[in-house]
């Protein structure tokens, strides 16, 4: 009786294990450049240890990043977070935690695109595929986990 009840035990836990699939934005991404495009001129920031650097991470519901920057000779911290949805490669994102008061409440929608283990997010972002690549904020990440 106690092996049978074992074994019930191990199916029901295996079962469980696979019933949450973890999705491809899931993880840690690590920000390694800003492309800041203004009038079809492109003009790309490189993050690295020496001038700042951001960590963003999603869970099933949640995001959340936090990072670092240099203004002028200011070191400057910023951390935000809330809920996020994703249908396709349309984002938005509502945050409710930021280092900057005015951002608290905000909905955020922008582009969102994963190939391999570099993602895009792309603003500003008026819809289906739809934003204007000549004035665009384009921010790549790495995944780190």
């Amino acid at each position: 009786m106690k092996l049978k009840s074992l074994i019930l035990l191990a199916v029901v836990f295996t079962l469980f294990g696979f019933s949450g699939s973890k999705s491809k934005l899931n993880g840690t991404w690590k920000l390694i450049s800003q492309d800041l495009v203004r009038n079809g001129k492109s003009n790309v920031a490189i993050l690295d240890e020496a001038n700042g650097g951001q960590l963003k991470t999603w869970s099933d519901e949640y995001f959340m990043f936090v990072g670092s920057s240099f203004q002028g000779n200011q070191l400057q911290h910023s951390f935000g977070g809330g809920t996020y949805d994703l249908k396709k490669n349309v984002y938005s994102e509502e945050v409710q935690y930021h280092s900057v008061a005015s951002f608290r409440g905000r909905e955020v929608q922008q582009f969102l695109e994963i190939k391999g283990d570099t993602l895009y997010q792309i603003y500003p972002f008026g819809g289906i595929e739809n934003y204007d690549k000549n004035n665009c904020n384009i921010e790549k990440y790495i995944r780190v986990d």
